[in-house]
């Protein structure tokens, strides 16, 4: 078996009640879960999640 390092690119858009961005991402980091699982042939050996600031989209 060999070792692979592989990037998901991952979007999300959320509604917040936050004034800052930052109060969103700290919360986000510290509350939310995301879970990636292993598979029949795939061993889950570490997962981060690098989360980063993104400007307002215009409505």
């Amino acid at each position: 078996m060999k070792t692979e390092e592989l990037f998901f690119i991952v979007r999300i858009e959320v509604r917040t009640d936050h004034e800052s961005i930052n109060d969103t991402l700290k919360e986000m980091e510290e509350q939310s879960r995301f879970l990636m699982t292993d598979t029949p042939k795939v061993k889950v050996i570490n997962s981060e999640i690098l989360t980063t600031k993104t400007r307002n989209q215009k409505n």
